[in-house]
């Protein structure tokens, strides 16, 4: 095609269960989109638990304009030609819809909203505190504020309480999203700052716009243990490996009954787990499209989406972006 380069053409897959019937039909609507085009693409194809058919160009799925998701399921909407030869044509970026909408619900700053101003105060010491050490405050560190004593005891219990900060069995800070007060995979240098742990890779991605620097992560695949950056200067990402996506939902051994891969409930409902044990653990940085399917399905309680890297960047922003501010 004209003004295609070998770079720009795309990795085209088709997912399949075994023995579907929709498979011939499939093939035939890739042959007739990629023969339009007048295009030179090898497809490959897969054969596993994959809800099928699925057409992916670059890791996306053609319908849906989301990274593939796991599970053997006969698809409603089988691919079409049309949708197919817009994936092929589309630039890098373009044509992402917006992560799935429940996972805006309930988010950080909606448990914030029900703190009291008191509360809040300490908290954004807190972060405050994490983004310029590196390392939560202890509360000899936090009795500087102008609360202290029981005061401060009564705020920092009402912040756990309500998942805003975590405590551990001995009243320190273990957690204040999105930072960690224990190692984890995720490290976040801050560009005139130090390094700091983030809960999870959706917590890493918005601390970038939290503080207003430049931050480089890096984390790790959980499934192949390969090296994932990703480098945040200006607003503009680069990531590495340019096939990263990300993983985000929550272990359904601890989810909010009847709801799958939303981390955090609406308002008006309760969890028996605080987020970052029902969430944290399963949010993470994957290498490739390919080894966060594979992940999933040797995690059968995990449940959610594999977002692309927009979508999981965005998600992060409008979670954390401004927590400092609001």
């Amino acid at each position: 095609m004209a003004g295609m380069t070998p770079a720009a053409i795309p990795q085209v897959e088709l997912l399949l269960v075994p023995e579907c019937p929709h498979a011939d039909a499939a093939r035939a609507v890739l042959r007739e989109a990629i023969a339009a085009l007048g295009l030179d693409i090898e497809v490959t194809e897969r054969v596993g638990d994959f809800p099928s058919p699925t057409v992916l160009a670059d890791g996306i799925d053609v319908m849906t304009g989301l990274a593939a998701v796991a599970g053997a399921a006969c698809r409603l909407d089988l691919p079409t030609a049309a949708r197919v030869g817009q994936a092929l044509t589309a630039g890098p970026g373009t044509g992402q819809v917006p992560y799935p909408a429940e996972l805006a619900v309930g988010v950080t700053r909606d448990r914030i909203s029900t703190v009291s101003a008191a509360a809040r105060t300490v908290h954004k010491q807190i972060l405050g505190w994490f983004a310029a050490h590196g390392h939560a405050p202890s509360r000899a560190e936090l009795s500087g504020s102008r609360v202290s004593g029981a005061e401060l005891d009564g705020l920092l219990d009402e912040l756990h309480d309500k998942d805003v900060i975590r405590l551990d069995a001995d009243g320190a800070i273990r957690a204040a999203y999105p930072f960690s007060g224990v190692p984890t995979a995720h490290v976040v240098a801050v560009d005139g700052g130090r390094a700091v742990y983030a809960m999870c890779a959706i917590d890493a991605l918005g601390i970038a716009r939290m503080l207003g620097r430049d931050v480089t992560i890096t984390s790790r695949d959980p499934y192949t243990g390969a090296n994932v950056t990703v480098s945040i200067q200006d607003g503009q990402p680069q990531w590495e490996p340019a096939s990263t996506v990300v993983f985000v939902g929550s272990d359904t051994n601890t989810a909010v009954a009847g709801r799958t891969g939303d981390c955090c409930p609406p308002e008006g409902e309760s969890c028996s787990a605080a987020a970052a044990d029902r969430c944290c653990g399963v949010m993470n940085f994957f290498a490739s499209t390919t080894s966060a399917q594979d992940w999933w399905q040797a995690n059968p309680a995990a449940a959610g989406h594999v977002l692309t890297q927009a979508q999981a960047l965005q998600l992060g922003n409008d979670i954390f972006g401004d927590l400092l501010h609001s």
